[in-house]
């Protein structure tokens, strides 16, 4: 038997969760810390219980509060699969292992 497979709730926001897909699945994602959680804690006991143990300090922070952080996550983000923009900072790491001016980038993006 197949395991259920939740859908994302707008009232799991409240939690501090928005969510990212992969495949047909909604996966949640907190929106404090980025992780993405198994499709099986799409609960709302489960999700808020994260929020308590993990940051108790945002217990009482509201609804609005979280939505704005998620608002925040998705600009982030290229699409709804949870990934994000690299290639800035490999080139940037790049950059820094040759340990020459900055000026070189474009040569090192030639290169790759």
């Amino acid at each position: 038997m197949a395991a259920k497979k939740r859908k994302f709730s707008e009232d799991y926001v409240k939690f501090g969760f928005t969510f990212i897909e992969k495949g047909e699945l909604q996966l949640p994602q907190c929106v404090i810390s980025m992780n993405v959680l198994s499709n099986d804690s799409m609960r709302p006991n489960r999700l808020g219980r994260h929020l308590k143990q993990q940051y108790p300090s945002l217990v009482l922070k509201t609804k609005e509060f979280f939505s704005s952080k998620a608002e925040s996550l998705k600009r982030l983000r290229l699409d709804k699969s949870g990934s994000y923009p690299t290639a800035s900072f490999e080139i940037a790491f790049m950059v820094a292992k040759q340990k020459k001016p900055h000026t070189i980038d474009q040569e090192l993006i030639m290169k790759n």
